[in-house]
């Protein structure tokens, strides 16, 4: 505790000037000093200061602390996703903010306040504080500056700039070693940045990682997420009885949660596998179910809109792709968001109409899947865009595209680590 800067903020707040509270202690250079920490004052004189100002040294430490715990568990109701709690505690410590100012504590508290905002998905808001503690970080210590760096990491992973933050959580590893005792929740960020990146194997060992580290501490929510992140790379590895064993687990906790969100996401997962297995009816039935969880008009529920549409155009339904299509079209204000451009490019495809498809392709198609590096969405773009071109006989089109592709994919391919050898995961699902 700094007690040169808790006199400070306790003579401010009884509107008291220097001169006023030193008169007969000390001369004002010298409480100058002692309030900016550039002299180190002995205990009497200090004991006079906090008398005058009717306060006391142990009690003023005891708030410290008090504060100091506070802060904990309000980064651990954050990384548990106890939102209600976390919302608790930030009004508390909001409270308390210009004396937390006064403490060795203010670096840790901002940056804590900062992990809030992505908590409740404000991204605006995240990007305008940021910029703002741009100026303190060289004053951070070690481990305020894994912290920032971390947020950083989280910030554009969930924004779906999944390289931008995977250079930095690659960059972080070691430290995540060093501070895992306060931050628990490295592993499951990066399980979920390889896997956003289709890096199947990477994704699975950090998932694994993040279980370990979950179930020591028993956060049950992060483990069901985790859980998923494992069951959706089986999917994509062709694992589909553990995905389906993983994934009816998941549907078992959120029943026992009570956590809606959580049975829509394993219920649009199960309609994921059942796309991959080829079985359109239960395809259907479970994207449907999710839908019917989900709350309109978010990120998740338009994610679910384009997987239904995606089978049902690869299962030849294109009419009834094309008429969900255009249903949740039509309720766009924002024609130019990312899931808007997803859904209508899944809608002119199901229309059918090549030509309009490639013209909207290269000109949103294209710009969208760079800017997200989407290298999955990036190879079924370009191949629609050279197979028509090819079908018209324009060869140096078809060509002009087919390089631009490459060009893109090996733009992407070097920021890619290499994948984590299959065969030493532990995919038993009842090893863990």
């Amino acid at each position: 505790m700094s007690i040169g800067k808790i006199i400070y903020y306790h003579r401010k707040k009884q509107h008291k000037t220097q001169e006023q509270l030193c008169q007969g202690i000390c001369s004002v250079t010298h409480l100058s000093k002692i309030e900016n920490n550039f002299k180190e004052a002995n205990i009497k004189t200090l004991q006079m200061l906090c008398e005058r100002l009717e306060i006391s040294i142990e009690e003023e430490n005891k708030k410290t602390q008090l504060l100091k715990r506070k802060l904990e568990l309000f980064y651990d109701a954050m990384e548990r996703l106890f939102k209600d709690k976390a919302a608790t505690l930030y009004t508390e410590l909001l409270e308390h903010k210009e004396y937390v100012q006064c403490t060795e504590m203010i670096y840790v508290y901002e940056l804590y306040m900062l992990r809030y905002l992505l908590l409740l998905n404000r991204f605006s808001e995240f990007e305008e504080v940021s910029s703002k503690m741009k100026k303190d970080v060289t004053k951070y210590s070690s481990y305020e500056a894994y912290v920032w760096d971390f947020l950083q990491a989280i910030y554009y992973g969930l924004t779906q700039q999944y390289v931008q933050s995977l250079e930095i959580l690659n960059r972080l590893e070691e430290k995540a070693e060093q501070y895992s005792g306060k931050i628990t929740d490295y592993y499951y960020y990066r399980a979920a940045t390889h896997g956003h990146l289709f890096q199947y194997s990477l994704s699975l060992h950090y998932a694994y990682k993040s279980l370990r580290v979950l179930q020591d501490t028993n956060n049950t929510l992060r483990i069901v997420h985790v859980k998923i992140i494992i069951a959706v790379n089986l999917i994509y590895i062709g694992k589909f009885e553990r995905a389906d064993q993983m994934l009816v687990l998941v549907l078992s906790d959120a029943e026992l949660l009570g956590d809606t969100d959580m049975k829509a996401i394993a219920l649009h997962n199960l309609g994921f596998l059942y796309h991959r297995k080829g079985n359109f009816q239960k395809m259907l039935e479970y994207f449907s179910k999710s839908l019917e969880l989900k709350q309109k008009y978010t990120y998740d529920y338009y994610l679910t809109v384009s997987s239904m549409a995606e089978a049902l155009i690869e299962f030849n339904q294109q009419e009834k792709a094309a008429a969900l299509l255009k249903q949740e079209l039509d309720s766009f204000q924002d024609c130019q968001s990312p899931r808007y451009l997803d859904l209508k490019i899944l809608y002119l495809e199901a229309l059918g109409n090549k030509k309009t498809l490639v013209q909207y392709l290269i000109k949103h198609g294209i710009p969208l899947v760079e800017l997200q590096r989407d290298f999955r969405r990036a190879i079924k773009y370009f191949e629609m865009i050279t197979a028509y071109y090819k079908e018209k006989n324009d060869h140096s089109s078809a060509i002009h595209y087919l390089q631009e592709s490459n060009q893109f994919l090996k733009k992407l391919l070097f920021s890619i680590e290499s994948p984590v050898a299959l065969e030493n995961l532990e995919l038993k699902l009842e090893d863990n």
